[in-house]
């Protein structure tokens, strides 16, 4: 762990101790020096569509304002591509971000920082999946040859990339596969896409079971209900969604900022941010090793990779993909 993390480490050890911020803490104390009427601006994507974006914005500009000591303000962006773009481009000083949006953002700049990673289920990654409605007669990826899926977007790393090479990975070429391939634009729109039949099958994301529990479509939560499909393949782990920081954040900010999001879980206004907006349970360190196999699942799951390849926690049928340089 370089310097700089391992700093990061002492500092959200010393704020899930602390508890809950007082006057005294000098983490608070740090952002003093710094004018305290400067904003902060969050940006984030609408991975559930617009209208929980903008739930998600009413929400959280309040309650990070009032934790931070400063004015938040939250920019919803169109997509994972703008987002990436506007993280590497300083358009915004933080974002909320996909990790093959915030492995994009660094390719762009390589002073893009992660700050904090979420917990969900005690996990800090999550799985992409692939599912068809629960009377389908499709039982596995083989079976989808001929029929059609509907997809998040490009970007996406549970509802394209993720899924994409897993198919790779069980020696399936995904451009030939499918009949007709949709993209939906966020996850609930993958999940009616499958519901009213307008695609056989859909990508989406699925949280970490405990053992011997079944995957289920978790991305299909906001189209209730979930026991309406069910999954027929499963990716490798994907790490979870991050909170980064722009090039040339002011350093000062860094620690504070982890100890915002660290603190989140222990009162009731923020375990309820991190209900309603993150689907988390709280956030933990985010290390520069967490992305190493997303832009190699990126690259195996992009169009026009054919088949086999290789995907994060999968064996690839031939030979494994190389690690990511």
């Amino acid at each position: 762990m370089s310097p700089a993390r391992s700093l990061l480490a002492a500092a959200l050890a010393a704020a899930l101790a602390a508890g809950p911020a007082r006057a005294a803490d000098p983490l608070t104390e740090a952002m003093k020096p710094l004018d305290p009427s400067a904003p902060v601006s969050l940006g984030i994507g609408q991975p559930n569509g617009p209208a929980r974006a903008a739930e998600a914005k009413a929400l959280l500009e309040p309650w990070l304002s009032g934790a931070m000591g400063r004015p938040v303000r939250v920019e919803v962006l169109a997509d994972y591509d703008a987002l990436a773009a506007a993280l590497a481009g300083g358009k915004v000083d933080l974002a909320w971000i996909t990790p093959v949006a915030f492995v994009e953002a660094q390719r762009r700049s390589g002073d893009v920082q992660a700050i904090a990673k979420s917990l969900r289920r005690g996990r800090l990654f999550y799985r992409s999946c692939l599912f068809v409605k629960a009377g389908s007669p499709v039982q596995g990826p083989a079976d989808l040859k001929g029929r059609s899926v509907a997809w998040v977007s490009r970007t996406s790393a549970s509802g394209y990339l993720f899924a994409r090479a897993t198919l790779a990975a069980d020696g399936l070429d995904p451009d030939r596969l499918f009949r007709a391939q949709l993209f939906e634009g966020d996850h609930p729109g993958v999940c009616e896409a499958v519901r009213s039949g307008k695609a056989d099958a859909g990508a989406t994301f699925c949280d970490e079971r405990p053992k011997g529990e079944p995957p289920a479509a978790d991305g299909c939560a906001e189209r209730p209900p979930v026991s309406d499909f069910r999954v027929v393949a499963v990716s490798g782990p994907i790490p979870n969604d991050v909170v980064a920081c722009r090039p040339g954040f002011d350093e000062r900010l860094v620690e504070p900022t982890l100890a915002v999001f660290a603190r989140m879980s222990q009162s009731e206004d923020g375990r309820r941010i991190l209900r309603e907006v993150f689907r988390a349970d709280g956030w933990g360190l985010a290390v520069a090793g967490d992305f190493e196999g997303v832009a190699v699942a990126a690259k195996a799951g992009a169009p026009g990779q054919g088949s086999p390849g290789g995907t994060p926690g999968r064996p690839a049928p031939k030979k494994a993909a190389k690690p990511a340089k």
